[in-house]
């Protein structure tokens, strides 16, 4: 049977019905974190851009986000996006490959992020670990995804493990324990005490570290209590950094509150 005559899965079909459209805040990505099978490593996120929670189904997935969401150029990050079944039937017919598909039912296919930069054009990223490159069917849906985006005219890339520098390997190792629980942390933390606390760096251009430190006698904190509440409200994206540099590193000057965070409450509740 010809891929064009086989019905598309039925779950898919639902999904395309209210999934994969819409730009910034009213985008839902076609497939969201708790509907696949967790190993630890799946991350919502508020992003900066869209002031949405976004849905990240690996740690790479998050490097790469959090690069392009740090992007001045990114307009919106559009994370989870399916391609048309009908242009990617089309594709896989033109290739000479067969379209993805689970007991005889179509699969759609979908794009890890497409970033949307403010010159109007798109770039659409695939993320891989390097060893899923040697799977021939992993190559075939690579080649479905290039295909597409060069089409329509706009960049397609590759981003895997290696694109990752040793700074943002090591701050986001940092973050990942204060990221396992994104939800208590964005319930936590208070839009009128995070301007607050922050200002409390104000003027400062020594490291990030030694100011807290400062700041746990000064307030009479518990020792750590500023640098762990700078650890949660950057992990949340709430504080933008400088990725490039390692944290130990990080002046109070490089921190800088994120436009849009009143928006996470009404987000993370219709998150689902």
């Amino acid at each position: 049977m010809l891929d064009s005559d086989k019905p598309l899965d039925p779950f898919d079909e639902k999904r395309l019905k209210t999934r994969g459209v819409g730009s910034g805040r009213k985008y839902e990505p076609f497939i969201k974190v708790h509907e696949v099978s967790s190993t630890g490593e799946s991350f919502r996120i508020f992003g900066r851009h869209s002031f949405r929670i976004h849905h990240l189904l690996s740690r790479i997935e998050l490097s790469a986000f959090l690069v392009f969401d740090s992007y001045k150029l990114t307009l919106d990050i559009k994370e989870q996006f399916p391609l048309p079944i009908v242009e990617t039937i089309s594709i896989c017919k033109h290739l000479g490959i067969k379209h993805p598909q689970i007991s005889g039912k179509l699969k759609v296919v979908t794009t890890d992020l497409v970033v949307e930069l403010k010159n109007k054009s798109k770039l659409a990223i695939a993320v891989k670990r390097t060893e899923e490159l040697q799977d021939p069917r992993v190559l075939e849906k690579l080649q479905i995804e290039k295909y597409f985006w060069e089409q329509q005219g706009h960049q397609w890339k590759l981003f895997t493990e290696l694109e990752i520098s040793a700074s943002l390997k090591e701050n986001l190792q940092w973050l990942h324990a204060a990221r396992q629980n994104l939800d208590e942390i964005y319930t936590e933390l208070s839009d009128l005490d995070i301007p607050l606390v922050f200002q409390r760096l104000a003027g400062s251009n020594i490291r990030l570290t030694t100011r807290c430190a400062a700041l746990d006698d000064e307030y009479s904190c518990e020792p750590g209590f500023h640098i762990g509440f700078f650890r949660k409200v950057i992990a949340a994206n709430y504080i933008s950094v400088p990725l490039s540099k390692v944290f130990r590193q990080w002046r109070c000057s490089d921190l800088n509150l994120v436009a849009g965070g009143d928006a996470l409450a009404e987000e993370l509740s219709s998150v689902s």
